[in-house]
């Protein structure tokens, strides 16, 4: 076990703090200013807002690019396409320097670059968080011995059981690509080269922070507009406000940090929201019994039968529910994923909104409205503001 650096999140809690702290203040001195903390502030979105805080998700408007495979480790690796041109320049002046003498050129990670890790699809990783999360909520209505005989029924229930998880683990993708369960890999900006455990402080300091390639490291990824993770020091993110970066996307038309933001990625309501149905039927249909057995006086007899529960499609789910129903039910959902401040009141005024502005304009115009309400940042617990009040009331609360 190493004496100064985490190896792995099964030592004791004061150890971890411990050496935490130990190496977040040696890394804190190891690199330029683009040797990012991701964990601090507004960088923990990186990538997943937009400058609103409005969760986005990848949507295609510039194509991603297959990794060469001279700088992939496996074959399938894609980033955004001026990401990947710019990594594949990057590593190519490694391999130069590598081969001229101007960095060591046995250094396991840091000499010859790969890429082990890139984009992930952002849907098939909330369809994954997704099953899992339908698995406990089923088991917890089980547990319960609740029986399901409808969709309301199994509302009722669910909102119950969010009420309690919906601000640990998020259930709609909304709140899902902003949450600790999404990777940044889903931002189609990131690469990571090398495969090591994430958790391993000591590895950390050993493979990359005290190589003798560090320096060289981090400003070459600096000149090429990418920032390194302090949490992660193989993990690099392209830095789309750079220069360097910039002048690669200009080549994709997209010259500018807010280019970038409207043709790269789209507002994740617009994708999730049509679906917000499907996925409630979807979870409606995995809790509901095939059959559950009722009792009835008859005759001062009491009787069994047994009684199947409502069954729905697409369909006739739409036409038994209007939209306001699932437009107030989402929106209600969002307050619970989401820190607010909001009191019950307000937040039953704002769905009422929301509803009408749904009703007098378009359903765009209104989840539009309402994620702008509920993604506002500044007092949120991690954001920047959050981060300044915290430090300002310690200081206060240590005056004499």
């Amino acid at each position: 076990m190493s004496l100064f650096y985490v190896e792995s999140n099964d030592e004791s809690a004061m150890e971890l703090y411990q050496k935490r702290t130990v190496y977040r203040g040696r890394a804190s001195v190891r690199g330029l200013p683009n040797f990012v903390d991701f964990n601090l502030g507004e960088k923990y979105f990186y990538g997943r807002v937009d400058r609103r805080f409005i969760p986005i998700t990848y949507g295609g408007g510039v194509p991603l690019k297959g990794l060469d495979s001279a700088f992939s480790k496996t074959s399938g690796l894609k980033a955004a396409i001026f990401v990947a041109k710019a990594f594949e320049d990057l590593a190519r002046q490694f391999n130069k320097c590598a081969l001229t003498g101007k960095i060591d050129p046995n250094d396991p990670f840091l000499s010859n670059l790969v890429a082990y890790k890139a984009h992930t699809d952002p849907g098939k990783l909330y369809y994954q968080h997704m099953q899992s999360h339908f698995t406990a909520v089923a088991a917890a209505i089980v547990e319960k011995n609740i029986v399901i005989r409808n969709f309301d029924d199994f509302i009722k229930e669910l909102m119950i059981l969010l009420e309690k998880s919906a601000h640990l683990i998020p259930f709609t993708q909304t709140a899902y690509m902003k949450s600790k369960f999404c990777t940044m890999l889903a931002n189609a900006l990131t690469i990571e080269i090398a495969d090591l455990d994430a958790a391993n402080d000591h590895e950390k300091m050993s493979q990359f922070i005290e190589s003798r390639n560090w320096d060289f490291y981090i400003n070459a990824c600096n000149s090429y507009g990418f920032m390194v993770d302090r949490a992660i020091p193989w993990r690099l993110v392209a830095d789309i406000a750079s220069a360097p970066m910039l002048k690669y996307a200009t080549e994709y038309g997209v010259g500018s940090t807010n280019l970038i933001l409207a043709k790269m990625y789209i507002d994740t309501h617009k994708l999730y929201y049509p679906k917000f149905k499907f996925w409630l039927l979807q979870l409606y249909n995995k809790v509901k019994l095939p059959r559950y057995m009722v009792t009835e006086e008859c005759n001062n007899k009491t009787i069994s039968k047994i009684v199947q529960p409502e069954t729905y499609t697409a369909d006739s789910l739409r036409a038994q529910y209007p939209e306001s129903y699932f437009l107030e039910l989402y929106c209600k959902i969002r307050f619970l994923e989401e820190e607010s401040k909001f009191e019950e009141h307000k937040k039953n005024i704002l769905i009422d909104d929301t509803i009408e502005l749904y009703q007098s304009r378009n359903l765009n115009r209104a989840l539009q409205k309402i994620e702008t309400i509920i993604n506002k940042p500044f007092d949120y617990r991690g954001s920047l503001g959050y981060n300044i009040l915290q430090r300002k009331a310690r200081r206060e609360a240590e005056e004499p």
